[in-house]
């Protein structure tokens, strides 16, 4: 490998690791109001996730909010019990069940995406009206760069 090539290595791995270092300080103090009990930001993440990208099987939802599948069953549990998910069967393979969202969850989730986006803006009224630019246009090359990739792999 050549020296240049380590660097942009180095370079995608450093933008990476920054950018999942925004998240964490953009939620850091993301104190929703929902009304429910003992929920937290792993039950917040899994609403939204479920209505970012619909439908998902535990393993899959693991995945996508980083957590450990074996440390899931309690967070979908709970969920279920709040009657904010339930459990349906896949279509596709009848051995295997999905969580949705049920119309309270799906409330639930909206709810939270509009409070966060208000957090996050207010997070983000520190940057410069042109450094602010710069933040938006490299989130939307993320988008695309991240919808090649997913393509790529599928």
């Amino acid at each position: 490998m050549t020296e240049q090539e380590q660097i942009e290595i180095r370079n995608i791995t450093q933008g990476l690791r920054a950018s999942k270092e925004i998240f964490k300080n953009l939620i850091r103090d993301f104190d929703p109001k929902t009304g429910l009990e003992g929920l937290n930001s792993t039950h917040f993440r899994t609403l939204v996730a479920l209505d970012e990208w619909g439908k998902d099987c535990m393993k899959g939802l693991c995945t996508r909010i980083g957590l450990e599948a074996g440390s899931f069953t309690p967070v979908a549990d709970k969920l279920m019990n709040e009657g904010l998910v339930a459990r349906i069967p896949d279509s596709r393979d009848r051995r295997k069940t999905l969580l949705s969202l049920t119309p309270e969850g799906e409330k639930v989730a909206q709810s939270l995406k509009e409070q966060m986006g208000l957090h996050f803006k207010g997070q983000l009224d520190v940057l410069e009206p042109a450094t602010y630019k710069q933040f938006q246009d490299a989130l939307d090359l993320m988008s695309v760069v991240n919808r090649i990739i997913k393509e790529k792999n599928e």
